[in-house]
């Protein structure tokens, strides 16, 4: 029960704090038609500080997910509650130091404040409150510089023909809505997503690459290790890359496979990472 409620509101959270960022980080290369914004809304404080909490309880939830799943729940402690049920309960030790309770209850506060003031914001559509989230985090010093604080850089350029973009371990829910923009993107071409021994990720776009085809430049080292051009300082663990229409792989990734054999092989599809024999 304590883990199935944490994570039912981690994807009400998820939904406000990814949308914001991704909203923001896109901004370089969509086109809109303009729409007025309501400047009263835009410049509060009461959206400031609705979009900070929500990524404050993201950034703990993450902890705490990680603690969780280290968690042996075979073995946690029976107790009887006054009728004579059988409870188990998780140890508090490990969960102290986060405060994920107190996050909870203080995004709960930044909504009510928010809708209090401005009852209407309730009723925008989703591709209006997005509007909304990526102007005040492109606009707001204390938005940026409370992000910051959290670890969220949301002034990342977009990927472009051969650059590299690095995501820490931490950062896997906003590098998979990182993927789900790209995909939907009018420049889309294939992009590889690296996972490396030190917990990090990579997404690589080359400058060959088009809608079909994706190209990495990668050294063998004679232990047996894979490392990427653009990261000679850890191994390749797991090298993906994005496919549109299916998750099958073509005869180029079949021989890509046989070449590097040594690590896991996935194409990212509709949201997964798909292996194949």
């Amino acid at each position: 029960m304590y883990k199935n409620s944490f994570f039912r509101k981690a994807s009400l959270i998820s939904a406000i704090v990814t949308i914001a960022v991704i909203a923001s980080v896109m901004s370089g290369c969509q086109k809109e038609e303009d729409e007025p914004l309501d400047e009263n809304i835009l410049n509060s404080v009461e959206l400031e500080e609705y979009i900070i909490a929500g990524a404050d309880f993201q950034k703990s939830l993450v902890t705490f997910s990680k603690k969780l799943n280290k968690i042996d729940f075979s073995k946690l402690e029976v107790s009887y509650d006054a009728e004579g049920r059988k409870v188990k309960r998780l140890p508090l030790a490990p969960f102290a130091s986060i405060g994920i309770d107190e996050k909870v209850q203080t995004f709960n506060e930044r909504k009510d404040a928010l809708l209090g003031k401005f009852p209407q914001f309730a009723s925008f559509r989703e591709d209006l409150e997005i509007k909304y989230f990526q102007q005040c985090i492109q606009n707001s010093v204390n938005v940026k510089g409370r992000f910051l604080k959290l670890g969220i850089n949301t002034s990342r350029p977009l990927l472009k023909s051969g650059s590299e973009q690095e995501w820490s371990g931490e950062e896997w829910n906003f590098l998979n809505q990182y993927l789900a923009s790209w995909m939907n993107s009018s420049n889309y071409v294939e992009m590889a997503i690296i996972a490396f021994a030190d917990g990090t990720y990579m997404t690589y776009v080359d400058s060959q690459n088009d809608a079909n085809h994706a190209y990495i430049s990668i050294s063998t080292y004679a232990n047996g290790n894979y490392y990427f051009i653009g990261n000679q300082s850890s191994p390749m663990i797991w090298f993906a890359h994005t496919h549109q229409n299916s998750s099958s792989p073509g005869a180029a990734d079949n021989n890509f496979k046989n070449k590097y054999p040594n690590m896991g092989h996935y194409i990212y599809y509709q949201g997964g990472f798909y292996s194949w024999e």
